[in-house]
């Protein structure tokens, strides 16, 4: 059993499920990455994560699928202590605007301005909070 803490990736698209697990591979995390809303609900129920990184969109075809919101949601609703980063590409003002009605404590990451440096800055300082 490994003493790394567990991260969770709820994202549908390929490329980012790589580039977040490298990171926090890299950053000392182990990493589970699933794509879809139930996928997540089932590693919630299963394991006990210390972070999420969470695409809001989680169907690249349907671009008004909110799943991840969704996942997001039920991670501050249920697990209060776990730290949660949301990693977009959709619309800057809706993600800010739905995110801040969750949360004041969760951090929002666009992938067009993707920076490892920074992701695994604003990862280390959530846990600083």
């Amino acid at each position: 059993m490994s003493n790394l803490p567990h991260a969770l990736v709820v994202e549908d698209l390929d490329f980012w499920q790589e580039t977040l697990r490298e990171a926090l591979a890299d950053a000392g995390y182990q990493v589970w990455i699933v794509s879809s809303y139930a996928a997540a609900m089932e590693a919630l129920a299963q394991n006990e994560f210390a972070l999420a990184t969470i695409d809001p969109v989680l169907d690249d075809i349907n671009r008004h699928n909110r799943d991840g919101l969704r996942v997001l949601q039920h991670i501050l609703d249920e697990r209060p202590d776990m730290r949660a980063v949301v990693i977009t590409s959709s619309d800057p003002n809706h993600v800010r605007r739905k995110v801040a009605e969750m949360s004041d404590n969760v951090p929002i990451l666009w992938k067009d301005e993707w920076d490892d440096a920074l992701f695994l800055a604003v990862v280390r300082d959530l846990f600083r909070k």
